[in-house]
């Protein structure tokens, strides 16, 4: 958890205001603050009427506008009001290493908004943002978030078998405004019944950038969008495994680590005629193998997307802090 903490803290310039009793607190407590931020901005777009509108993907309303009234079409030629979305995609942005919130933005006009109302200008390509008064702030992250059509912040959740350790059969996003799932690639409602859905855990890539893979059960899935016609096709094989190393280092501090490696990564130590010490080497040595392209280290988990899991969700810690499908250890 430190280590973890540590990490949010370095985005906050280390910072802790008095008033709180200990970091973790204060880290906490910002993040929740700034993700209740998200989904009350969100909120306010859904309902005032403004000239910047999310952008929707398909949502499976009729494209007619029919709306099965027989009697009481509008005669005047005004344009028909379309039913909202039950799930969208739309754009936060954030500034402090995610700490702070600056509002939604809409890539069809450049501009911000928050509580329905124009804040300032984004250049996604200089990372800059600009709000209404003047103030620049530069080396802002946009993060695309999926919310149902209460403004509702969702996340994307695997459908399995329920069993120990899953199989995953695809995933989605469960609407809190309407109780419904729909699936994580075309926003359409599928139907779960006689499966389970639970929490996946985001992974940073190699170059540090955001991997389009999830970490379910202890292990990893490369494609984590999948149309809601692929649940009937039978469970995805997983692309990877998630491996808890559990290192000292020269100094003897702790340097272990919670990371993704590829299906089969060790499968050529040879167990039988090594002893365990010299496995172990082996194991690292794949571990840090300095050409990328002869490497099976696809990358390790998002620590930040945890915490939020873990603390602002409800999710269950996982041992170690790492969802794990294994447990490697120094001997």
């Amino acid at each position: 958890m430190a280590a973890l903490v540590g990490g949010l803290l370095i985005a906050n310039k280390g910072t802790c205001p008095s008033e709180y009793e200990d970091c973790i607190e204060y880290l906490l407590t910002t993040m929740h603050d700034n993700y209740n931020g998200y989904s009350a901005s969100i909120s306010s777009v859904h309902e005032y009427a403004t000239d910047y509108e999310i952008a929707e993907r398909d949502s499976g309303w009729d494209e007619d506008g029919d709306s099965g009234d027989e009697g009481g079409g509008s005669t005047g030629g005004g344009a028909t009001t379309q039913p909202e979305a039950p799930v969208t995609q739309t754009t936060m942005l954030t500034a402090n290493g995610g700490m702070s919130n600056l509002g939604e933005y809409d890539p069809s006009s450049g501009l911000v908004t928050q509580n329905g109302e124009v804040v300032g200008s984004y250049n996604p390509s200089t990372g800059t943002y600009e709000s209404s008064d003047g103030t620049v702030i530069n080396n802002v992250n946009s993060n695309d978030v999926v919310v149902d059509e209460d403004g509702n912040i969702l996340q994307r959740e695997a459908v399995t078998d329920c069993g120990d350790p899953a199989q995953v059969y695809g995933f989605g996003y469960r609407s809190e405004a309407n109780g419904d799932f729909y699936d994580s690639l075309q926003f359409s409602e599928m139907d779960v019944a006689d499966y389970c859905t639970e929490a996946t855990y985001k992974v940073v890539a190699r170059d540090l950038s955001e991997d389009g893979g999830r970490i379910v059960d202890g292990y990893y899935y490369a494609v984590s969008t999948t149309p809601a016609s692929y649940i009937d096709s039978g469970p995805k094989q997983p692309d990877g495994e998630v491996v808890y190393f559990e290192q000292v280092g020269t100094s003897g501090q702790d340097a272990s680590v919670c990371v993704v490696m590829a299906a089969g990564w060790d499968s050529g130590i040879d167990t039988e005629d090594l002893s365990d010490e010299e496995v172990y080497a082996e194991q690292l040595a794949l571990l840090y193998e300095p050409n990328e392209e002869e490497s099976t280290w696809i990358g390790s988990l998002d620590n930040e997307y945890y915490v939020e899991q873990v603390y602002l969700n409800g999710e269950s810690a996982s041992e170690n802090d790492c969802p794990a499908s294994r447990v490697i250890t120094a001997l």
